[in-house]
């Protein structure tokens, strides 16, 4: 399953969660997080990063991440705006980090304290705050250049599908609305998203089936076109395909956690403490 988080868009947010599990998901804005306590394996493009007690780790935007929790973890996110720190963002333009992983000194430990993770009006305060810890950040690791990616495009894609995903909708027909050859999106799509336009769509619409399975009394089939499947067997057979069991079981049974529902922030304010 891959979540496109399209609300981080132009604004900072914190949360505190405890023992975070979350699946594959990706936005436009840079992600902070620091582990105060417990462990966790955060999964970045496919590289696997152990965080201990203390630690800080940024997600850059776009960049495909889970969380795992073995045992337990409690740890402050911070997601904001590329536009809240435009010159770090020129800096790593069609880059990656090396090492996300870092800890900061005790001097810019003690002011960030003060003001990150924290509800906090005083922009001008976090923006020092935010420039402050990613020039400790880049003084632990380097970067490592990758393929042009055109982000912008990345998120209308993304985007479009969120809004769309309960209509008839097809790579040929975005292609067609956004300006782009077929071929090109579908290397496009492939390259940047891991996986095919066809499993993205059908994992955004089991995704929200499992929602409505949960939360609402619909039966089956009406589900199964609110989703935006022509038939039920064509729903059924993704959805077994995605979720391991048939609509029908995963009703039946009880969720552990909102973990298995989107978007991320439901899963996250359940797990605010």
């Amino acid at each position: 399953m891959l979540i496109y988080e399209a609300h981080h868009f132009d604004y900072i947010s914190n949360y505190h969660t405890l023992d975070l599990n979350f699946p594959s998901h990706l936005h436009r804005g840079f992600e902070l997080l620091f582990l105060v306590d417990g462990e966790m394996e955060v999964i970045i493009s496919q590289k696997s990063y152990h965080l201990k007690t203390g630690q800080f780790l940024l997600i850059l935007p776009f960049e495909i991440h889970s969380f795992i929790t073995k045992s337990h973890s409690r740890a402050n996110i911070c997601i904001f705006s590329p536009d809240y720190v435009p010159t770090f963002q020129r800096m790593i333009e069609n880059s990656s980090l090396e090492n996300p992983v870092f800890t900061l000194s005790p001097e810019a430990n003690t002011l960030i304290s003060r003001t990150l993770f924290k509800d906090n009006p005083n922009l001008l305060e976090q923006k020092a705050c935010l420039y402050l810890l990613l020039s400790e950040l880049m003084g632990q690791t380097s970067l490592i250049k990758s393929e042009k990616q055109d982000q912008e495009l990345l998120h209308k894609l993304l985007t479009y599908i969120q809004d769309h995903f309960t209509e008839s909708i097809s790579l040929k027909s975005i292609a067609g609305t956004v300006g782009y050859s077929y071929n090109y999106l579908s290397k496009y799509f492939n390259t940047h998203i891991n996986m095919s336009f066809v499993d993205f769509l059908n994992e955004t619409r089991v995704n929200y089936a499992c929602y409505l399975l949960i939360y609402t009394e619909k039966n089956i089939t009406e589900i199964a076109f609110l989703c935006g499947y022509d038939s039920i067997r064509s729903f059924n057979r993704n959805f077994v395909k995605i979720k391991l069991c048939t609509p029908k079981e995963y009703r039946d049974k009880q969720p552990q956690s909102f973990m298995d529902i989107y978007p991320l922030e439901t899963a996250i304010h359940q797990n605010l403490k």
